[in-house]
């Protein structure tokens, strides 16, 4: 190839360089770099995956505390399975932004090395092309890892759709690939672990068919749930709802199918440094904040010189809306001074935001204003730029809408042998989320591999963030408990609100 087209090239384990290696018929190198020796945990769960696909289980549940190295604990496993099934070929899904997360699937596989096997990394957006005209697969994959499985929840995603094709779970066992699912937040509950369905059917042994309908089965078995707002959706019924008690206990019991079976099909391990710090930091709105707050939402857009966006209205669904980007644009002033006061004390600083236009953008503009550095990564632009900016302590500040699956921890080991700067990180949420799932895996950005990240969660009291705070430390209960996680640091969060609805044995 030119050099003047090799910014063309397509990269190791791409879907355009297996498109490639297909039409020439020839395989070409993996990737290269610094090698990292694999930690004893991450040893561990390769045994325990080896150990279930030996004993002819269709699946492993990886569910890690963020942090604890589950990218390569994943492809030890896999290589350990190949090798003892003979397959050569393996799919790896990725979460969102594909710009950041296929290339940490590559540098870990350059990291941990490809065993001289065929890997494909690609984004949910991406599993179309892997299917054929006839909506069935065109590729039969060794062996699958789903990343951040926990976004093929909802049975009416069209990812979701296209995932269950590729990775079979209509076919019976010895018809479908072996799939490693990684996720440390499985669902808000039972319900939505939907892409679990064919290994549950297999450790009930009922043919896959008889859980596709996962809610449905799960009722029969006699979990509190019932039928949701949309098709295919389940929630927790009315009982359950008001009962933190029954769904710790419902999470419970799925989990033990997992983990009390021979040989088991789901490990979590706790960060051995311990769980994320995180408080509270109540705002008290001033008299000019209130009546902001109160505005009527076109006189508050104009006043905010916010740009109308499509349906701008603010009736129901909406109007909580309209009150959540309200008080996330109000207090944006003081969590900027409170981000600068402690870039001046040494730590670089996280900020995880939900929405963009009136919390993104101006907590990242005003921190500028400050004379302070911001990586952005939101919206659109040169992601993984921005990522290594903050990583290399270019800015002291990054500002993220990321959920999952990018690292900013202190002293990150590159792919080139170099580490990220070794500055202390601390986090703030500068808007409350009401995913449970969204909030623990934002909290292991940067409280991973050993670096212990401390956390705030900002609100305005008396308004609609107050409420999504509840919601947000009560789903964060329920998924961490649904892998068995440590609930000691957010159970002291709770007692910040009302702990009325926690169980009393979570204090003990």
């Amino acid at each position: 190839m030119p050099d003047e087209l090799a910014v063309y090239a397509s990269k190791p384990y791409s879907y355009a360089r297996w498109v490639e290696e297909d039409l020439n018929g020839v395989r070409q190198p993996g990737a290269t770099g610094f090698h990292k020796t694999p930690r004893p945990e991450q040893v561990d769960a390769a045994k325990a995956i080896a150990t279930a696909f030996r004993h002819g289980k269709r699946g492993f549940l990886l569910a890690d505390e963020p942090g604890v190295g589950k990218t390569g604990s994943a492809i030890l496993g896999a290589k350990a399975a190949l090798k003892l099934g003979g397959g050569d070929t393996v799919l790896i899904t990725v979460d969102r932004p594909a710009q950041i997360t296929i290339a940490a699937w590559r540098d870990a596989l350059a990291a941990f090395g490809d065993g001289g096997y065929r890997w494909l990394i690609i984004s949910p957006d991406q599993l179309k092309k892997l299917l054929g005209r006839n909506g069935q697969p065109k590729y039969s994959f060794s062996l699958v890892i789903n990343d951040e499985a926990q976004q093929f929840r909802h049975l009416t995603a069209q990812r979701t759709q296209y995932q269950r094709r590729v990775n079979r779970l209509a076919a019976t066992p010895e018809k479908a690939p072996f799939v490693i699912t990684v996720t440390a937040t499985p669902g808000h509950h039972p319900g939505e672990y939907t892409y679990l369905s064919s290994l549950f059917a297999q450790l009930h042994d009922d043919p896959p068919g008889d859980w596709a309908d996962l809610g449905k089965k799960l009722v029969e078995h006699g979990l509190p749930l019932a039928p949701g707002w949309d098709k295919g959706k389940w929630d927790w019924n009315d009982q359950a709802k008001g009962s933190q008690q029954l769904q710790h206990q419902a999470v419970t019991r799925v989990r033990k199918w997992m983990t009390d079976c021979d040989p088991p099909v789901m490990m979590h391990r706790d960060a051995p440094w311990g769980p994320p710090p995180i408080d509270g930091l109540p705002l008290d709105f001033t008299a000019t904040q209130w009546a902001a707050y109160h505005q009527d939402w076109s006189e508050f857009r104009s006043a905010m010189k916010i740009a109308r966006q499509g349906n701008d209205t603010a009736r129901g669904r909406a109007a909580l809306m309209r009150f959540r980007q309200k008080a996330g644009m109000l207090r944006a002033p003081q969590t900027a001074e409170l981000v600068a006061a402690h870039v001046e004390r040494g730590y670089q600083v996280l900020v995880a935001v939900e929405l963009v236009t009136t919390a993104a953008d101006p907590v990242a503009n005003l921190v500028e204003e400050h004379g302070i550095g911001v990586s952005r990564i939101f919206g659109g632009g040169d992601l993984e730029t921005e990522r290594i900016r903050f990583q290399r302590g270019h800015s002291p500040v990054v500002v993220f809408n990321t959920a999952s699956s990018i690292n900013l921890q202190a002293s990150e080991l590159m792919v080139d042998g170099s580490r990220a700067s070794s500055a202390r990180r601390i986090g703030f949420f500068h808007q409350p989320r009401y995913s449970g799932i969204a909030a623990r895996q934002t909290m292991g950005r940067a409280h991973r591999d050993g670096q212990v990240c401390s956390w705030s969660l900002l609100f305005a009291t008396g308004t609609v963030e107050e409420q999504a705070a509840r919601i947000m430390i009560s789903r964060l209960m329920v998924t961490s408990a649904s892998v068995d996680g440590d609930l000691e640091a957010f159970a002291k969060l709770a007692r910040l609100f009302d702990a009325d609805w926690l169980p009393e044995s979570i204090f003990e």
